[in-house]
């Protein structure tokens, strides 16, 4: 059962890497190209429809990109040894047709039904499931802003200094030398990342601003520590509104499928013979 879902996963990736590429390896050439295998492209814009490149940093870019030349060499590889002709091929892509025509059904289903989401609903929800969001380990909540250019760093703490975090990255939006930025993002303390940024972090008081942090080689970051909260307490509803609109989400599509998914029983002829 596992490798066959191991199977239908790679299956997944050769049929998106199929549609996606195709049309790519019809320009004959490319001169707005990140990463090329043979005659496939990817392209800046490819990469934008990815992830968002203005907000994450250069390595999580290339780990990406990096995984894209890894599917796309399997996939051609796969192509020249015969392997999507192969009967076995075309049952498991059968399957992975279903399990993705069915995936995409349920998404538009969910975009459908979505309402509006009042905030009383969230708090109300938050506070029935407090629980939920304690936490299990030591938690930092903070602002981050990472530049490829320490002037720019400087200045940007300069005024959050002066006035507040806000204040700086209204300054700083349009800032093409940011490479990565959190905003109110509330982090185990496991999940800060490098070392050096969890050791200025952790010796920080609640409100206050760090000095210029240089991360590693041509990157430069500036924190705000928001708040610290301890292992095993339960922050308030502002600190973890994101965490409670995933749950509260999740819980309404679960909710949703067994709805909908009793309709089509119902809309259905259905026989299961022993």
């Amino acid at each position: 059962m596992i490798r066959c879902i191991s199977l239908i996963r790679i299956i997944f990736v050769i049929i998106i890497a199929s549609f996606f590429f195709q049309g790519c390896g019809k320009e004959s050439k490319q001169k707005n190209f990140i990463a090329r295998v043979n005659d496939s492209y990817l392209t800046k814009e490819d990469l934008a429809r990815m992830i968002d490149t203005n907000s994450v940093s250069n390595f999580y870019k290339n780990e990406i990109i990096r995984n894209w030349i890894n599917r796309e060499v399997l996939y051609q590889q796969a192509v020249k040894q015969g392997i999507i002709k192969e009967d076995r091929f075309k049952q498991i892509m059968d399957d992975a047709k279903k399990e993705l025509a069915g995936s995409l059904l349920l998404q538009k289903y969910y975009e459908d039904e979505k309402n509006n989401i009042e905030p009383s609903a969230l708090e109300d929800f938050y506070n029935n499931h407090k629980d939920d969001f304690k936490r299990f380990y030591d938690s930092y909540l903070i602002n981050l802003t990472v530049f490829n250019n320490q002037d720019k760093a400087i200045k940007f703490r300069t005024i959050a200094l002066e006035s507040n975090w806000d204040k700086a990255m209204n300054v700083f939006k349009d800032e093409p030398s940011i490479i990565e930025k959190k905003e109110n993002e509330l982090l185990y303390n496991y999940q800060v990342h490098p070392e050096i940024l969890y050791q200025v972090i952790s010796e920080m008081d609640p409100n206050e601003i760090s000095t210029v942090i240089n991360e590693s080689p041509g990157q430069y970051a500036v924190v705000e520590l928001m708040q610290k909260y301890d292992q095993g307490s339960i922050p308030p509803y502002d600190a973890v509104k994101q965490a409670v609109l995933d749950e509260f989400n999740a819980e309404k599509k679960e909710e949703l499928l067994k709805n909908y998914i009793k309709e089509l029983y119902s809309n259905n002829k259905i026989e299961v013979r022993n």
